[in-house]
């Protein structure tokens, strides 16, 4: 057995701590899922879209969006509105359920990958109520397929490496049977199919593979790691973790791209070259787009959340003011940079290879550090892109209460953390879900207003973003 890698036993404390998380998580999504019972946002291009989808008419759907984006999310999106039909809560079901089930996924990586119920409940009760998933699991947008199918990912991978790396090695080609990176590469492609920027976890599958190969030899005293590693498991990587989700990416497109089948690829009208056309076509645009947005926001700003986005706001006749505001909270996510500092100096310390702290940081570098190599590159990126990283911050979180261990420390932290999530969230509930306040109430949950904001570019053109911290 290779140390570290066997996972802790499964209990019926955990089975409890995951139902309970989950029915909490799918409680406060579903509750008032249909309100506002309009379009909001860019629910505009993704509801209309995935009704094409499900409906194919444009007397219930309108006008044919522009297709920018791969199309699995919106055909997840449009299994939800051919169950309730098209409305709020039909094209939001999808997202909700995605949302459920990744909090679920969540409590399964942690308690894996930390070995401690306690540890595994607080990184994934933090998610459950975290401000930014909370409000992406009730809007009809693709990005929280994303943090769905690359954590899946993640999970298949660490379960892979525990299964073909738990026991010595044998005369059976384990290349082959590798039934847990095969699910690894399909979930993968899965992310990619919902938005390119879920290719990250691609990236990250494949990096912590060969990773913990490296590390599984060195232990066993091989000498050329790795190029061992790499000679041992290209076929099996390539195959997997890049073969696969490839096909997963083209499969998706099956009833969006038309085409004939036979003939030269590179022929007009064949499917093959209206897909690689439609790769084309989405590339060009969003290496073309200069738009800008006012809550467009650099990405080194979000965990930050200096510039929230506002998917929804009106003013009742009465005076009262209801906002669906998609935000960070600022206590967890501060804090989150704390813990991720000290996973990070832990790390450094022992440089475990296949311990659970390098897979949180790799999933935290790699989700996140690509926007920031980027940033000054990229116009109209918004709050939201983070949140595949979001879930890296609650393990970070988790990390150092599992290092803690069964202390009266560990304990009194976690239930300093769990009121403090569960008190900033019915705090702001109201702000994230269309709850009517009245002025001074929503005035008390915009924290930062200091929004000295430029004039358009051109008449009637969008305005560009507050140049200090708004909330508004």
């Amino acid at each position: 057995m290779i140390s570290g890698v066997r996972a802790a036993r499964w209990s019926r404390a955990d089975t409890i701590a995951l139902t309970a998380l989950t029915t909490l998580a799918a409680v406060i999504r579903i509750v008032r899922l249909g309100d506002p019972d309009s379009i909001v946002f860019d629910e505009t291009y993704y509801a209309k879209d995935s009704c094409w989808y499900a409906l194919n008419s444009i007397s219930v759907c309108g006008e044919e969006q522009v297709e920018v984006h791969p199309p699995l999310g919106k055909w997840l999106l449009a299994a939800g509105i051919k169950l309730f039909g098209y409305d709020s809560f039909g094209w939001r079901f999808a997202a909700a359920l995605a949302g459920v089930a990744t909090v679920a996924l969540l409590y399964v990586l942690a308690r894996r990958l930390l070995r401690s119920t306690l540890a595994a409940s607080l990184s994934t009760g933090l998610l459950a109520v975290d401000f930014l998933h909370f409000v992406q699991s009730r809007i009809a947008m693709i990005d929280v397929f994303v943090p769905l199918f690359g954590l899946a990912a993640v999970l298949f991978v660490v379960i892979d490496r525990d299964v073909a790396l738990g026991d010595p090695p044998s005369g059976e080609d384990r290349r082959i049977r590798r039934p847990w990176r095969l699910a690894a590469g399909m979930a993968a492609g899965a992310a990619t199919a919902t938005k390119w920027s879920g290719a990250f976890f691609v990236v990250l599958v494949i990096l912590l593979s060969i990773v913990w190969e490296v590390a599984a030899r060195r232990e066993r005293g091989e000498a050329h790691t790795w190029g061992g590693a790499l000679k041992g498991e290209w076929s099996s990587l390539l195959a997997y973790l890049v073969v696969v989700p490839v096909l997963v990416y083209g499969v998706t497109f099956v009833g969006q791209v038309h085409g004939a089948l036979f003939g030269a690829p590179w022929s007009d009208g064949t499917w093959l070259r209206e897909w690689w056309d439609r790769q084309i076509h989405m590339a060009d645009f969003h290496l073309g787009l200069e738009a800008t947005h006012t809550y467009q926001s650099p990405p080194w700003t979000w965990i930050l959340v200096r510039r929230p986005v506002s998917y929804f706001y009106e003013t009742t006749a009465s005076g009262e003011r209801a906002e669906i505001l998609a935000l960070g909270n600022p206590i967890l996510w501060w804090s989150s940079l704390l813990a991720l500092a000290f996973v990070a100096y832990s790390w450094a310390r022992r440089r475990d290879f296949r311990g659970p702290k390098g897979v949180i940081l790799a999933g935290f570098l790699v989700t996140y550090g690509p926007w920031l190599i980027q940033q000054s590159d990229r116009s109209a990126v918004f709050l939201f892109y983070l949140l595949p990283t979001v879930p890296f911050m609650y393990l970070a979180i988790g990390a150092v209460v599992a290092t803690l261990g069964r202390s009266w420390e560990a304990r009194a932290a976690v239930v300093v953390v769990a009121a403090l999530a569960a008190g900033s969230f019915a705090f702001f509930y109201p702000v994230m879900a269309k709850v009517p306040l009245s002025a001074e109430g929503w005035s008390d949950r915009m924290w930062y207003q200091t929004c000295d904001r430029a004039p358009p570019k051109t008449p009637g053109g969008e305005s560009p973003p507050p140049t200090g911290w708004c909330w508004i």
